[in-house]
């Protein structure tokens, strides 16, 4: 996978950029501000996007957004020390498919970016906690939460649980255990922030309605 990285710190760039070839990734761009990363990431053209938050010139979200009307098929990833439940929001809204502070460990990353290319979102669950606990301030729900949140199979689960299906009627459905769909359901309720089922229900007709 060949990523491009965003970032005006020199010693974040060096260190990212050899974690990520120890893993496997090919750094294809480096970009030190605003302008440098319009001109130069999208001709490198990366399979992903990491972006800090605070870059000179502007800030991650213009540029994610930006980058976005130009690569509409790369996907984006926030690394950055800010940690503010709007911005973060503001993210998941402008297509970032992960989220991810700088102190957290070197694995969340990589898992991240694996997430990323299963097609998956993996934000962290102090970056979930963070958007729920918004969301219940603000009292709504943005109408891609589901999606931004969950993984492919998790959603699929939700979707069941919302028809009102049985653990054992979904695990033959999707030709799961029931041990399998129990664990899901554990994972649906911690990333939603949801007591039980009748939660995820609520919280589904909420970002439908």
């Amino acid at each position: 996978m060949r990523v491009a990285l965003v970032d005006d710190h020199e010693i974040v760039l060096v260190g990212l950029e050899k974690l990520l070839a120890e893993n496997g990734y090919e750094v294809v761009a480096k970009a030190r501000n605003f302008q440098e990363a319009l001109r130069i990431v999208p001709p490198a053209l990366p399979d992903i996007v990491l972006l800090d938050f605070h870059i000179p010139g502007g800030n991650g979200l213009s540029l994610l957004r930006e980058l976005r009307k130009q690569m509409p098929r790369v996907t984006f990833l926030m690394l950055t020390v800010e940690e503010d439940e709007e911005i973060i929001l503001r993210a998941v809204q402008e297509g970032a498919r992960g989220y991810i502070i700088k102190h957290s460990p070197p694995e969340r990353l990589l898992e991240s970016l694996r997430a990323c290319v299963r097609g998956e979102v993996l934000l962290g669950e102090e970056i979930y906690g963070k958007i729920f606990e918004h969301l219940r301030r603000e009292r709504h729900l943005p109408p891609h939460i589901f999606s931004a949140c969950l993984s492919v199979r998790e959603r699929e689960v939700a979707e069941l649980i919302v028809s009102g299906k049985s653990n054992k009627e979904i695990a033959a459905l999707l030709g799961i255990s029931e041990s399998t769909v129990k664990n899901h359901i554990t994972s649906i309720l911690k990333k939603l922030g949801a007591q039980d089922r009748v939660e995820i229900v609520l919280l589904w007709a909420k970002q439908n309605r």
